[in-house]
């Protein structure tokens, strides 16, 4: 299948990502959409589509914006890469020119806190974190649903805890040379991996990511917009979706992030093979997450992701470099923007430490949402290629 898709990325704004930063998300994502103004030499009067990664309506008047949309886009972690893809929808279908695609989130800013037992409870509410009625039973939190595939995955290959340890050396060590890197000048070892307390059986501390504040954005338009606006646009060559509805169905909740119907879709859609893929950058909040991705991807076989990851293959010089500035381990967590905005970065030959020689592909994966007890609901791919 040739490609499909008629858009590409011309800016790009990343805040300061950290904790306790004490700045709200409104203005989090009005410093990312200055950055990415600037960043593409566009005007706000330029910008006539937008979307919010979020579950709330954003305040127009605050960012300075009157486009002819407003959309307020929330699928969990998939939502900023499903943001593309509605972007590029919007732009094919003449509702925009321009799209501003924004997320900014202070999870670790003073007045978010969690309020657990309050009678008018608020977004940071224990039930929140608890995915819905699970929560009854004790299960709150994305760490207990993770664990459960992890466990899972354990008893059907024989996946140690070592083989989780590995993926979290390995975005360590690229995050300890990466400046502003959460895991900068702190790299780990596979015995400190194995020292950090346990959180959820069997997923420990060294295992899991940590929200941080931070805000994001991106600029699509058409590829033909693109090449009058910058030199070093991105081009969205592919982007796939699925969701793990049928998991439920079937049964394989634990067993799958069910990638299958995004990657095809992405792949096709690009023309390309994954033989073809230089860089992957997958949303991984959890160890657990890098491995499956990459078996269900077709990067290895299944169960075979421990090995893979041992092997060096997702390291600096392995076959496919993977979440090369820390991931949502070591890096920042931003939701489904951590992954996209270092593939940009990748493709661009901009990243600030561990470039891809002369990258021509990129793979980022979104994942997340929550259907009651499963860790990822909803899926999406795309494929980025480089145009300097």
């Amino acid at each position: 299948m040739g490609s499909q898709m008629d858009a590409s990325i011309v800016g790009m704004g990343l805040t300061e990502q950290g904790r306790h930063l004490g700045v709200s998300g409104r203005e989090l994502r009005r410093q990312a959409l200055d950055l990415a103004l600037a960043d593409a030499g566009l005007g706000r009067s330029e910008i006539d589509g937008y979307i919010m990664v979020g579950a709330s309506f954003e305040d127009l008047r605050y960012l300075g914006l009157s486009p002819g949309f407003s959309y307020s886009l929330m699928t969990g972690g998939t939502s900023p890469t499903a943001s593309v893809l509605v972007a590029a929808g919007a732009i094919a279908t003449g509702q925009a020119t321009t799209v501003a695609c924004l997320y900014g989130e202070a999870y670790s800013s003073p007045h978010k806190k969690l309020s657990p037992h309050t009678e008018n409870g608020t977004e940071r509410d224990i039930r929140a974190y608890s995915y819905g009625y699970p929560y009854l039973y004790g299960m709150v939190g994305p760490a207990a649903t993770y664990a459960l595939a992890a466990r899972r995955h354990m008893e059907l290959y024989g996946t140690t805890s070592e083989d989780l340890g590995r993926v979290a050396v390995v975005e360590r060590e690229y995050a300890s040379t990466r400046p502003g890197a959460q895991g900068y000048k702190q790299p780990i070892t596979l015995d400190d991996h194995q020292g950090s307390r346990m959180i959820v059986d069997p997923l420990r501390l060294l295992d899991c990511s940590r929200p941080t504040d931070g805000g994001a954005a991106v600029i699509v338009t058409s590829t033909e917009r693109a090449a009058d606006i910058t030199d070093r646009a991105v081009s969205v060559l592919g982007g796939g979706t699925s969701h793990a509805i049928e998991t439920w169905w079937n049964g394989t909740m634990f067993e799958s992030m069910n990638v299958g119907r995004a990657a095809r879709t992405a792949l096709g859609q690009a023309g390309v093979d994954l033989e073809d893929i230089d860089t992957a950058q997958l949303y991984a909040p959890f160890t657990i997450a890098v491995l499956m991705q990459l078996e269900e991807y077709g990067f290895c076989a299944p169960g075979e992701g421990g090995e893979f990851v041992a092997a060096g293959h997702t390291g600096p010089n392995g076959s496919i470099p993977t979440n090369t500035g820390g991931g949502q381990l070591s890096g920042f967590y931003a939701t489904g923007f951590t992954p996209l905005s270092e593939g940009i970065l990748q493709m661009r030959g901009q990243a600030p430490s561990s470039q891809i020689d002369d990258p021509k592909t990129c793979l980022v994966s979104g994942s997340g949402g929550n259907g009651g007890v499963q860790g990822s609901w909803s899926h999406a791919s795309l494929v980025l290629g480089a145009t300097r």
